[in-house]
């Protein structure tokens, strides 16, 4: 999934939560789902800051042999 696919999916879930027809069992049923994906929302957002921190400290030459180079995978510089 692509961040702006996350994005869309977000708010997608705001115009659920603003919805003032929906029930009230329904309700709390959608709020409990946004919450779960609210929390995935931002893992996601964060595991793409780490690969955007360590690509830019790859292309300035920072990451000499860095155990999250492995973890992360190398960067393409120029791509």
């Amino acid at each position: 999934m692509t961040l702006l696919e996350l994005q869309n999916i977000l708010g997608e879930r705001i115009k659920i939560a603003t919805d003032e027809n929906m029930r009230p069992q329904d309700r709390m049923k959608a709020n409990e789902q946004s919450e779960i994906i609210a929390r995935l929302a931002k893992q996601m957002i964060n595991n793409a800051d780490i690969v955007l921190r360590t690509n830019k400290l790859q292309e300035d030459g920072k990451l000499k042999n860095a155990t999250i180079v492995e973890m992360v995978g190398k960067a393409e510089v120029g791509k």
